[in-house]
């Protein structure tokens, strides 16, 4: 073998190792792009499902508000029938009390009459002395046994409705002591089924906490990697150096600075951003400076996102955007508009979590500024 065929050789060697390499570089570009991307359908699956499971609740909790007003007005109605019911047991005593009366009255018009107290009516008809008297004694049995009858009519009647009120009123009573038993049951078996799915919302919120760590994580490490130089995101191009153009042209609020912070979220923490706000929703976000957007999209707690590399290891990220007017492998210049203002992810309110990378690691936005 000569000289020019071993080197010939050689040549086509190192062609295939660093095609080859190459592969296998954008192979593994590929694959940790495509697991960014599962991650973020996870999430975003889980946060529906979580969005479903609290709208649920929430429903849940109205059941149970209802069902405890629909109990308290049976509580009423029962209270209000058992009042009923007395009402017609004194009636009752009532009218058991004028019939005694009324006897009363009979036995002493009897005895006033006839000394002996024990004779009968007919013993008053048979000892009347002339048929005058006897007429006169008959009119005056009729009148009495016809004064006993209408009181006795009138008790009987009195009874009859009482009785049937009575029957009604603890048929009622009945009936709304199952009905406040029913909706017990019911109230109970709803706040049984929300504690389950409290408890089911709960691990679904912890689900996406840990997704959103693993993405954090993955999302770091490829950070570190494109600085090192095993990932390339935008080629050869080279940060030509500067001031950083101010993001948001609407407002220069700073709402929460680079540094330590008490996150309504996460607690104490280290907030590797500063918190623009005071500027209304749909506002424009503009890029810092020229680039290529290597991230356009949800990214998780982030909400909708976009991250610029604008070569020399330095990256920007605009988080919680309400919509992104970009997309990923886009070349952008300084002062385009990427985004609009929004509250997406973790949020309290409308602002832009800007953020700046050097090297895949964060640095403060003030020394770029």
């Amino acid at each position: 073998m000569n000289r020019w065929t071993a080197s010939l050789i050689a040549f086509i060697l190192a062609l295939v190792l660093c095609a080859g390499a190459l592969g296998t570089a954008s192979g593994y570009a590929t694959k940790d792009d495509q697991s960014l991307k599962d991650l973020d359908k996870e999430i975003k699956q889980k946060k529906e499902q979580l969005e479903k499971g609290e709208k649920k609740e929430k429903e849940m909790m109205e059941d149970i508000v209802d069902l405890e007003e629909t109990i308290d007005e049976l509580d009423g109605e029962i209270r209000n029938a058992e009042q009923d019911l007395d009402v017609l047991n004194d009636e009752l005593a009532e009218a058991q009390k004028q019939v005694k009366k009324q006897n009363r009255s009979l036995n002493k018009r009897l005895r006033t009459m006839y000394k002996n107290g024990s004779v009968g009516f007919m013993d008053v008809l048979l000892n009347s002395g002339s048929l005058s008297e006897f007429l006169t004694n008959l009119d005056m049995v009729q009148r009495i046994l016809k004064s006993d009858e209408d009181v006795l009519k009138d008790l009987e009647e009195a009874h009859e409705k009482i009785e049937k009120k009575k029957e009604e009123v603890e048929a009622l009573e009945s009936e709304l002591s199952y009905a406040q038993s029913t909706a017990r049951d019911e109230r109970a078996e709803v706040a049984r089924q929300k504690k389950a799915l409290e408890k089911e919302n709960a691990q679904t919120a912890d689900d996406i906490g840990d997704l959103e760590a693993e993405r954090e994580a993955l999302e770091a490490r490829l950070a570190r990697e494109s600085a090192e130089g095993k990932i390339s995101n935008s080629g050869s191009s080279t940060y030509g150096g500067g001031v950083f153009l101010w993001p948001l042209p609407a407002s220069s609020q700073v709402t929460s600075d680079y540094g330590w912070r008490d996150c309504p979220f996460h607690g104490r923490e280290f907030h590797a951003a500063i918190d623009i706000g005071g500027a209304a929703t749909g506002s424009a976000i503009v890029a810092s400076a020229d680039g290529k957007v290597i991230h356009a999209g949800w990214y998780g707690g982030f909400g909708n996102s976009v991250i610029i590399d604008h070569g020399g290891g330095l990256t920007t990220q605009y988080n919680h955007c309400s919509a992104v007017l970009v997309s990923e492998g886009q070349k952008v210049s300084r002062g385009e508009t990427i985004a609009e203002l929004g509250s997406t992810g973790f949020s309290t309110g409308p602002h832009l979590d800007y953020r700046v990378y050097k090297d895949g690691t964060v640095d403060s936005p003030w020394n770029y500024l």
